[in-house]
């Protein structure tokens, strides 16, 4: 049993500070009644503004097991906890279950979710929570979503990621050699420079891809091999062609973590890092151009007091 908490201050849309918990919740039935106390009392202790979500490796109801089953004591301690606390237990938008046990007897819950106060609704009263593909563990991600800012188009810039293409390097040898034009040098520089944009724009579209599009369509497959497995399991060829699909996906997800490390100018971080939402926080800092300051309190069940740390930062 596990739980994180945050103070959240910002300046931002909402304009006031709210209180965000993950849990991971206990496997064992004897641990769940004093998990429940210790979420009310946390509820008491967060305030009003409060959103927790994690894995609570529990259903509300029978109908989030595939398998059925009895309503056992620790279901109605959830239930309860839920009706004490007022807290809102929004559906998931695009799927039943978040979990399988991935056997050959597959048996599917509903044990990852959010719950969130209704002053906390107010806050963002468009949220939604959905979830995504289960490429490589048991558990879907959830995502809850807010509806935030969307960025138009940005101006054309070099991609490092492109230079992991193995045909890009030669292709570019190639295209420099092709474009000629007359005029004193500077210019001649700067028509080779407009030429050569051209021609990657146009190679990036037709050879390279759109990642995000394509990394779509993997996790769609993979999807659609899952949902097969739900149903009676694959066979040998359907488990080798998701094992493919998991290999293409790692490597648009590596070459994704190459654009947005170039993105957030990130040079300090080791080569193989998979924080490409690091780099993703780290971008969306810059473009917000604002201070921000996060009070982060953890929760120490040992003694069983707060620990307080106040941390500000700021993102150019």
């Amino acid at each position: 049993m596990k739980i994180l908490s945050w103070n959240i201050r910002d300046g931002g849309i909402s304009g006031t500070d709210w209180w965000l918990s993950g849990v991971y919740g206990p496997n064992s039935y004897k641990e769940r009644s004093s998990f429940w106390e210790e979420l009310a009392g946390l509820y008491g202790l967060c305030g009003s503004r409060w959103c927790l979500g994690g894995d609570f490796n529990i259903v509300r109801f029978l109908s989030e097991k595939s398998n059925g089953g009895r309503v056992t004591k620790s279901m109605k301690e959830f239930c309860e906890f839920i009706r004490e606390t007022n807290l809102c237990d929004p559906p998931l938008q695009n799927a039943e279950y978040t979990w399988s046990n991935l056997r050959e007897n597959v048996v599917w819950c509903r044990l990852d979710q959010f719950l969130y106060s209704v002053e906390w609704e107010n806050i963002f009263p468009n949220v939604r929570q959905s979830a995504l593909n289960r490429i490589t563990s048991d558990h879907c991600p959830i995502l809850l979503d807010t509806i935030g800012f969307k960025w138009g188009p940005c101006p054309f810039r070099f991609e490092n990621m492109w230079l992991e293409h193995p045909s890009f390097k030669e292709n570019f040898r190639i295209w420099w050699g092709e474009i000629n034009s007359q005029g004193w040098m500077g210019f001649k520089f700067m028509r080779k420079l407009k030429g050569l944009k051209d021609r990657i724009k146009v190679w990036s579209k037709e050879i390279f891809g759109y990642i995000g599009k394509e990394k779509k369509e993997i996790e769609t497959n993979i999807k659609s091999l899952v949902d097969e497995d739900m149903i009676g399991g694959l066979s040998v060829e359907k488990l080798r062609e998701r094992e493919l699909l998991k290999g293409k996906l790692e490597e648009l997800t590596f070459r994704e973590e190459i654009s947005w490390k170039q993105r957030a100018k990130s040079q300090w971080e080791k080569e193989g890092d998979n924080n490409t939402r690091f780099f993703h926080k780290i971008v969306n800092g810059r473009k917000k151009k604002f201070h921000r300051k996060i009070r982060m309190s953890k929760w120490c069940r040992g003694s069983r007091r707060w620990i307080n740390s106040a941390r500000n930062y700021r993102l150019f």
